[in-house]
C-alpha cells in the first residue's frame, strides 16, 4: 500500500478534497444543503483560498461536517488542514495579534494593571541610572587642609521627583464594573450571515452561525470578549446603542463589550 502523501498547501488539499468528493458522487450543493453553511465556505477550501473564510476554529468544524458526508475519515484530514492553515499564515503575514481575549483570565485585568506594571519599569530604570552614575564618579583622597570636621560630614544629594511616576499612577476604576453583568445584542441582516465567537469574564464561552435575520441576544459578565467572523453583515447593540459598520465582507473583527460601549480590540485588522 502507497504512503498516503500529505498535503501541506492549501492548494494542494483543496485539490484532494475536490477529488474525493467528486469520486464519492457527492455534489457540493448536497453538502451545503445539509450543513446550512454558505457554498462559498466550501468552495474556498477546495481552492486553497483561505483569505476568504472565517476564523480556523470555524472552518476546521465546516470540514469536518464535509468530509463527514463524502464518508472520509476526518482525523488525518483534520491534521493536513491545520498544517495548510499554518503555511497560509506563514505566506500571508496574517498571523493574529496578542489581544485580551487571549490574557483575560477571572481576578486579573491587564487593561488596569498595564499602567503600573509600565511605572514600576519606568522607576527602576531610573534607579538603575542614578546607581550606574553613583558609582562611576571618580573617588577624590580628602583634602589636608579640610578639618576633619568638615570631612565628617556627608554629602547629601537630593533627589527631584520624576514626572513619569506621576502619570504611571492608573485611573481609578468605577466600581462594580469588573465582573458586572452586560447584555449584547446581535442582529444579522436579512441576505446575510455571521460567525460569532463570545467568551466572558466568568469564563463561559460559546460560538455559532447566525443566518440573515437572526437577532441573537447574549447576556454575559463583563467585560467580555465579541468576535464577528463576517463583520459587515451585522450590527450590535450595547447600553441602548446600535453599533453598525463594523467592518468588511468576510472579515474577522474583534470587540470588547462593556456595560455601555463597545471597544474594538484589532483598530488594524482592516489593513489601515
Amino acid at each position: 500500500m502507497a504512503e498516503r502523501i500529505q498535503p501541506s498547501r492549501p492548494e494542494t488539499l483543496g485539490e484532494v478534497l475536490k477529488a474525493m468528493r467528486e469520486k464519492a458522487g457527492v455534489d457540493i450543493d448536497a453538502i451545503v444543503e445539509e450543513t446550512k453553511v454558505s457554498r462559498r465556505v466550501f468552495e474556498a477550501l477546495e481552492s486553497g483560498r483561505y483569505q476568504l473564510l472565517p476564523e480556523k476554529v470555524f472552518c476546521r468544524n465546516f470540514l469536518r461536517q464535509y468530509l463527514q458526508i463524502i464518508g472520509i475519515e476526518d482525523s488525518q484530514y483534520l491534521e493536513d488542514f491545520d498544517r495548510a492553515w499554518e503555511r497560509f499564515e506563514m505566506s500571508s503575514g496574517t498571523f493574529r495579534l496578542l489581544t485580551i481575549e487571549d490574557s483575560l483570565e477571572p481576578g486579573f485585568n491587564w487593561r488596569l494593571w498595564a499602567p503600573v506594571l509600565a511605572g514600576v519599569l519606568v522607576i527602576l530604570g531610573l534607579l538603575l541610572v542614578v546607581v550606574l552614575s553613583s558609582s562611576s564618579q571618580e573617588v577624590l583622597p580628602p583634602d589636608p587642609r579640610r578639618s576633619s570636621a568638615e570631612r565628617a560630614t556627608p554629602v547629601r544629594f537630593l533627589s527631584t521627583p520624576t514626572p513619569f511616576a506621576v502619570q504611571a499612577t492608573p485611573e481609578p476604576v468605577e466600581s462594580g464594573t469588573v465582573g458586572a453583568p452586560v447584555q449584547a445584542i446581535v442582529r444579522v441582516r436579512e441576505n446575510g450571515e455571521c460567525w460569532i465567537h463570545y467568551r466572558d469574564r466568568e469564563g463561559r464561552t460559546g460560538q455559532e452561525l447566525l443566518f440573515g435575520g437572526t437577532i441573537r441576544v447574549l447576556e454575559l459578565a463583563g467585560p467580555a470578549l465579541l468576535t464577528l467572523g463576517n463583520a459587515d453583515a451585522a450590527s450590535i447593540t450595547v447600553g441602548g446603542r446600535e453599533y453598525a459598520n463594523l467592518g468588511r465582507a468576510g472579515q474577522v473583527a474583534h470587540f470588547e463589550v462593556g456595560r455601555s460601549s463597545l471597544t474594538r480590540l484589532e483598530p488594524g485588522s482592516d489593513g489601515s
